[in-house]
């Protein structure tokens, strides 16, 4: 899972909708130190990190891309608050479905004798989803507790 580090100022965040704890934006863009201006586009973020994307905030946005995810996973504030969340409500999908989809296989063995295609290839494709969505998660965790040293200017 690609993960990236943005040193800047929020320019504009850009509210889609907030639902279960998570809030997506149709775009957040950031004034990157130095560097320009890089917008992110439906950016998935847990509530607790998407209140600090305000305009305006600066310091050090920690930002994440997890199979078919992407947005903002930590943030260190100019004024010293680190706040962390990891929007991963898929890998409860992906685990409903992998479960789901056994309980399917079962069933087409026992009454039909053969395993339904459909149902393997979900199954599949829910143990991959789950595998790279824990990475992404695991991943994203491991860089924002590496830099817990930094401190914003």
């Amino acid at each position: 899972m690609p993960t990236s580090i943005i040193d800047g100022r929020i320019e504009a965040a850009d509210l889609r909708r907030a639902k279960g704890g998570a809030t997506i934006f149709r775009s957040i863009t950031f004034e990157q130190d130095g560097v320009g201006t890089r917008t992110i586009r439906n950016a998935v973020v847990k509530d607790n990190v998407a209140a600090e994307l305000v305009p305006g905030a600066t310091g050090r946005f920690y930002l994440y891309n997890a199979f078919d995810l992407k947005g903002v996973h930590g943030v260190r504030t100019a004024s010293g608050r680190d706040v962390y969340g990891f929007a991963g409500n898929n890998q409860k999908i992906f685990l409903i479905l992998g479960i789901f989809n056994l309980i399917w296989i079962a069933f087409t063995i026992a009454v039909r004798g053969g395993v339904p295609l459909l149902g393997g290839a979900l199954l599949i494709l829910s143990v991959v989803g789950y595998i790279f969505m824990s990475k992404g998660q695991r991943e994203a965790q491991e860089q924002f507790d590496g830099d817990a040293g930094y401190r914003s200017t």
